[in-house]
């Protein structure tokens, strides 16, 4: 009894201990930063849905400076906004960063049958980002193009219905029907437009919308039960995954119809062809359901079984899931934005128009015709610079010890971009950097190849009006 009685205190202040250590590491560093709270760290700021974390990331920027660090739970993560450290992480030492910053709860990346490109790393990311590089060819898109347009046209047809006698519509809920549609057509084996009578769409927009602090607070803080946890989420649908496992159903349900439709059509000798959509495609690339996962993995400079270009069943359904999870919010967001810009700067819409009745004078876009029009791929860009998208994806985990800059980062450390302070950072953009002006486009590959050649720094900025001239 006296042994239990003093374990008790023992382990308690382990625990304290530990989790103190975590919430203090910056600290002890010399690294500012908010500190947040003992155990939990600055997860009560970073998961209000009514203040995304990427705003707060911005004011803390504004307050802490280009490079500051903080605790989430036992994550510990360094933000940076210095465009010379953010070049070192995705360029200079992309191989001491190759993994990508996931919370506990969303799984081993390793380990998980269903990892998809987004948070796969090592060889395992290489492997499935050169399967499936080719969806994104020129090739595959010109195939997709007259779905593309089909659905342009019904959401075009459903805007006009709406909006007769003068009334307002809310313009995001047009985009994500039309975004669901095309990514339905082209990733989920749907054969025509269910745009507004899609019951998913619901589903797809509730994961987006859904207030669970929990699921990422458990992962965060007590990493060590984040599997455990995770396994009965996805068998409980009350724990918080209810609409996340309505659309994975949906996926799994969508490959395997494919398959057995493929395995019928063989049978009655019809042959296959060219694949219509991503599922054909991923699975003309499937393997028997077994991983070719090797011991490797982690290491870039060594060769794997990662280099073999098939997939698993489960891993076809990883990757279709994530294209629509990836894919619905960020393009309808990217469509709503740019029509704001362009609806209170009428001068940018009307340039636009004319590029637009100037390249594509028929009623029909052809493919080729999209590539002429250089202008509207300005204000998309300028668009997505005001307002970046999917910015906490602009993530890395260290894999090995190194420096950025004078800093001294650890394995396992996270390293997150604050996207939002570098794209209106007047010592990159100029004084004008929170005006919309889609023309700066024209100067941004001089930038780059400023910056590669080390001619451009955070101490040597460029000037709108120097680079303009």
């Amino acid at each position: 009894m006296s042994i239990i009685l003093l374990a008790i205190p023992t382990i308690f202040i382990g625990f304290l201990s530990y989790y103190l250590w975590i919430w203090t590491y910056w600290r002890r560093r010399g690294i500012t930063g908010p500190l947040g709270y003992p155990l939990v760290g600055v997860f009560p700021q970073t998961l209000k849905s009514e203040y995304p974390q990427y705003l707060q990331l911005k004011d803390w920027t504004k307050e802490y400076g280009s490079v500051y660090g903080i605790t989430e739970g036992t994550i510990k993560t360094l933000i940076v906004s210095d465009i010379d450290i953010v070049h070192q992480l995705f360029v200079k030492q992309y191989d001491n960063f190759y993994g990508r910053k996931l919370n506990p709860i969303q799984g081993d990346p390793e380990k998980d049958p269903r990892t998809n490109l987004f948070s796969a790393q090592g060889f395992r990311w290489k492997r499935l980002r050169a399967i499936s590089s080719p969806t994104f060819s020129n090739n595959s898109l010109r195939k997709i193009n007259l779905t593309v347009e089909d659905s342009a046209l019904e959401l075009l047809r459903h805007i006009e219905e709406q909006t007769a006698g003068g009334k307002q519509i809310d313009m995001l809920k047009f985009y994500q029907e039309f975004t669901m549609d095309v990514i339905g057509r082209i990733a989920m084996g749907q054969t025509d437009s269910q745009m507004f009578k899609n019951p998913l769409i619901n589903y797809v927009k509730a994961i987006f919308s859904d207030n669970r602090k929990h699921i990422p607070l458990i992962g965060g803080v007590f990493p060590i039960f984040a599997q455990f946890f995770r396994f009965f989420m996805l068998k409980l649908p009350f724990l918080g995954a209810a609409n996340f496992i309505h659309v994975n159903q949906t996926m799994v349900n969508a490959v395997n119809n494919r398959i057995a439709q493929r395995e019928k059509d063989a049978e009655n000798g019809i042959d296959i062809g060219e694949p219509q959509d991503f599922i054909d495609l991923f699975l003309d690339a499937r393997a028997d359901d077994v991983h070719h996962f090797g011991e490797t993995n982690g290491d870039f400079s060594k060769s794997s079984s990662y280099s073999n270009r098939q997939l698993t069943t489960s891993e076809i359904v990883g990757q279709c899931t994530v294209f629509l999870i990836a894919g619905f919010d960020t393009t309808a967001l990217s469509l709503s934005y740019s029509t704001f810009l362009l609806a209170t700067h009428p001068e940018i819409q009307k340039k636009l128009q004319e590029e637009v009745d100037r390249e594509c004078p028929d009623p029909e876009i052809s493919f080729d015709q999209l590539s002429k029009l250089k202008y509207l791929e300005c204000v998309m860009k300028e668009t997505l610079r005001l307002y970046p998208l999917g910015t906490l994806a602009n993530s890395r985990r260290c894999m090995r010890a190194t420096k950025l800059g004078n800093i001294e980062v650890e394995p396992g450390t996270m390293v997150q971009v604050d996207t939002w302070s570098l794209h209106t950072d007047k010592k990159i953009w100029g004084d004008d950097a929170n005006e919309f002006r889609p023309e700066r486009r024209r100067y941004t590959l001089i930038v780059i190849i400023m910056f590669r050649n080390g001619r451009v720094s955070s101490t040597n900025p460029i000037s709108s009006k120097a680079v303009d001239t």
